[in-house]
């Protein structure tokens, strides 16, 4: 059995948006309405986010940070490959 250390970030262009922006995780996941297991499963990269939360994430970005300019490609990489080189 192993006893591994639960993650607590992701190299999503989500988790590094959060870092930046020094938003709480909790916080952001609670004002999405959506579980903090699904929104970590998103930050992780362990699950894609769907067509109706992408809204509500950038929603709630821009809520959090006072920031309207915030665009989904912001968090998510929807127009480009986001994979290390």
């Amino acid at each position: 059995m192993t006893n591994r250390q639960p993650r607590t970030a992701g190299n999503t262009r989500l988790d590094r948006f959060l870092t930046a922006k020094k938003v709480p995780r909790m916080k952001f996941a609670r004002a999405t309405g959506y579980s903090k297991q699904q929104v970590q499963r998103v930050r992780f990269g362990d699950a894609e986010p769907t067509a109706k939360s992408i809204p509500r994430f950038v929603k709630t970005a821009r809520l959090l940070t006072n920031d309207p300019s915030i665009k989904a490609n912001d968090l998510f990489p929807l127009d480009d490959d986001d994979s290390p080189n």
